[in-house]
């Protein structure tokens, strides 16, 4: 199994990124580590160097948990997912409550309902990033985001909004950031295993588990967000006991870039203190 731990002043947040990024990819977990928290960021089975097989989110869990007990981390900050991570950040604050304090879900899918949110996405999906295509995909995104043009063309795939109404908000530290993150993408065989455990037939199985929740939770979303339907956050927030839904201004699915990192820092700092 393939981690990334990087200690901090305050403990570390249990860290599960979404499909195409393994533990290294800095999905998020930047907006723990910028305030004292450590990080311990796993690549769920079939991402980076993890090969454990085709385990559903629930059957990894004793990985997590032997990892934290080698790692000496006996109480985390909580666990986080980010978009299909949300998954597995799941199951670990319901099996592991005595280390994990809170739970923290952005952007995530599945919920109850079903993911990808469309046909064409479910159809292209398995295509795209199966097994044997996906290095000759994330190579020819590689190659696309280097110009300017090809990365607008990416990030506004992951927007409802008119690309021109928001590129210019970005800085260049920004367009940097992504730019490297499509560039360490890949799908190894995790993203076919996410998309096997988020059907309609699963429904009632997340459902289960969302209810099981114990701990506080913060679910943040926004409705511009083209990768994982609001909906998604909104059934989560109603089926997760004590979670509280923060609708955010991030105008793509990458709600860790651009301005709206300050209202994600802010949402976190704030349910953070108030859980203590």
């Amino acid at each position: 199994m393939e981690v990334l731990y990087l200690p901090g002043d305050k403990p570390p947040v249990l860290f599960f990124p979404g499909g195409h990024c393994s533990a290294a990819v800095d999905c998020g977990w930047s907006l723990y580590t910028s305030i004292g928290h450590g990080v311990l960021s796993f690549s769920r089975p079939g991402y980076g160097l993890t090969d454990v097989g085709r385990l559903t989110a629930g059957e990894f869990v004793p990985a997590v948990a032997e990892c934290c007990e080698v790692l000496a981390v006996d109480e985390a900050a909580g666990a986080v997912g980010v978009s299909f991570g949300g998954m597995q950040a799941i199951q670990v604050a319901v099996a592991m409550p005595g280390v994990v304090p809170r739970l923290v879900l952005h952007s995530c899918a599945p919920s109850t309902l079903a993911y990808p949110d469309s046909r064409l996405e479910s159809v292209s999906g398995p295509i795209a990033f199966a097994p044997g295509l996906q290095s000759f995909t994330w190579a020819t995104v590689a190659r696309l985001v280097e110009s300017d043009a090809g990365l607008r063309r990416m990030v506004g795939a992951l927007s409802k909004r008119r690309i021109d109404d928001w590129w210019h908000t970005w800085s260049e530290q920004d367009r940097v950031l992504a730019r490297g993150l499509f560039k360490t993408m890949g799908s190894g065989s995790g993203f076919v295993n996410d998309l096997q455990q988020a059907g309609a037939d699963r429904g009632a199985y997340r459902r289960l588990f969302q209810t099981k929740v114990s701990c506080p939770t913060l679910v943040t979303a926004s409705r511009d967000d083209a990768g994982v339907a609001f909906t998604h956050a909104e059934d989560l927030a109603n089926t997760i006991p004590s979670a509280t839904l923060v609708e955010l201004d991030a105008p793509s699915h990458l709600f860790w870039i651009g301005p709206a990192h300050g209202q994600v820092q802010a949402a976190l700092s704030t349910f953070i203190a108030a859980t203590a």
